[in-house]
């Protein structure tokens, strides 16, 4: 039952790191630089978490594709 829980809430918290970074990002660029630094930071963050959080994406879509092939099989 925990790990359900666990899996059921990972598509959440991964959403929740990726605000968290794209903000960081936000606030880290425009004190460091200005508007145009904010700009560049959140580029630069964005297509980093498309990176690193892509593949926990693509995973579970993959999750969620096989569920609905379970249903209709069923």
């Amino acid at each position: 039952m925990l790990t359900k829980i666990i899996v059921s809430s990972f598509a959440v918290l991964i959403e929740i790191c990726i605000w968290i970074v794209l903000v960081a990002a936000l606030i880290g660029g425009w004190q460091f630089q200005g508007f145009f630094g904010a700009e560049g930071a959140l580029i630069f963050a964005f297509v980093l978490c498309v990176i690193i959080f892509g593949a926990f994406g693509i995973l579970l879509d993959i999750r969620n594709t096989v569920r609905e092939i379970q249903k209709n099989c069923v």
